[in-house]
C-alpha cells in the first residue's frame, strides 16, 4: 500500500469517534488493527488569490520537514514559496506498517 495523506481535520474526527489510537508517530485503526507511521505534511490546495502556479505545487504533498530546505515558509494554513502564496491543508503522510505476526496457535 502506498503512503497516503491524512488531513488533520480527519484525524481529529477519527480521534473523537475513537476510530484511531495514536502513540508517538504511530496511528492504528481500531477496527482492523492496521497501523501507519505518520509524519507531519502539507497538501498544496491552491495558489492564494487564484493566480497560476508557477512552481507546480498545487495537488502535491510535502513533508513539513522538507519545506525549510526548499526555502518555503509554513504559517498556519499557508505556505510562501519563492514569491507565491499557497493555501495548504495540514496533516500527515501515513506509511503502512507491517502487520504484527499472528499469535502461534
Amino acid at each position: 500500500m502506498a503512503r497516503l495523506f491524512i488531513a488533520q481535520s480527519r484525524i481529529d474526527i477519527w480521534n473523537t469517534e475513537n476510530r484511531i489510537a495514536i502513540q508517538g508517530d504511530r496511528m492504528t485503526l481500531v477496527d482492523d488493527g492496521r497501523s501507519f507511521r505518520i509524519v507531519p505534511a502539507v497538501h498544496f490546495v491552491k495558489v492564494a488569490g487564484g493566480d497560476s502556479d508557477p512552481n507546480d505545487l498545487v495537488g502535491t504533498v510535502r513533508y513539513e520537514r522538507d519545506l525549510a530546505g526548499m526555502g518555503a515558509e509554513l504559517y498556519m494554513n499557508s505556505v510562501i514559496y519563492r514569491d507565491t502564496a499557497y493555501d495548504v491543508e495540514c496533516g500527515f503522510l501515513g506509511e503502512p506498517l507491517p502487520a504484527p505476526p499472528a499469535p502461534a496457535g
